[in-house]
């Protein structure tokens, strides 16, 4: 297997400190705007609602196949997608994040909530070989394997414990669109982000049939790629 990746540490340190402004700036509606930063206020006009359509998009793939699960969502940051878990129908959602701030904030809504007794948020570095996760009936992560290189894809991997999973697939064709691909470039350099990394579809079958996972489908809805191993019918 490759060496533990030096980029997936770095990416954590990234998120340590961006978290809490990306998300107050991609879930622009609802979101303390005191929160974002000026190049995170600036990014959602280009944006718009594409992080409000990508979750209900993975939503309305994940609802059928809900129902009695325990889920563990990678990169919960303050827990948004995994009340929407909740509510469609999952019976747990555990949520981990790499950034306290996100775990701290997380928490507090959690505390908040009638459904405090089906949440549980923890701080976790998921691409760390040293990490521990608990053993789920799925894993979700939206919008972060694209930070992980291959050994950082490698350790996560080894590092789950469930028989599904569902992902937010950084597709090699995001490139294909030229302008919102050159304007990403321009924020992640201003930002200092450690890499972003695409992959085509079957770099990414032979990379997880590595560690178990067969029968993978990937599911295209408006301009996301999602990858899972989950059941075509319930």
């Amino acid at each position: 297997m490759p060496q533990k990746s030096k980029m997936g540490s770095q990416s954590g340190e990234y998120w340590k400190h961006k978290i809490l402004s990306w998300e107050a700036g991609a879930y622009y509606r609802d979101q303390d705007k005191s929160q974002r930063s000026f190049w995170d206020g600036l990014s959602s006009l280009f944006r718009r609602d594409d992080m409000y359509v990508r979750m209900q998009s993975a939503l309305n793939l994940l609802q059928p196949h809900l129902n009695g699960l325990t889920v563990l969502d990678i990169g919960c940051a303050s827990g948004r997608f995994a009340f929407q878990l909740l509510e469609a129908g999952a019976a747990r959602v555990i949520g981990v994040d790499v950034a306290p701030s996100a775990i701290s904030l997380a928490n507090q809504n959690r505390s908040a909530s009638p459904l405090a007794g089906q949440l549980e948020f923890h701080l976790a570095d998921v691409v760390d070989p040293e990490t521990v996760l608990p053993h789920v009936d799925l894993v979700t992560a939206l919008g972060v394997l694209e930070y992980f290189d291959t050994p950082a894809l490698h350790t996560f991997f080894s590092n789950l414990h469930t028989r599904f999973f569902f992902f937010d697939f950084p597709d090699i064709s995001r490139k294909q669109d030229r302008l919102k691909w050159a304007l990403r470039q321009v924020y992640l350099k201003i930002n200092r982000c450690p890499g972003v990394y695409l992959y085509a579809e079957h770099v990414f079958e032979e990379l997880v049939a590595q560690y178990g996972y067969t029968d993978i489908r990937f599911e295209a809805r408006f301009f996301f790629d999602f990858a899972t191993n989950l059941p075509l019918d319930n």
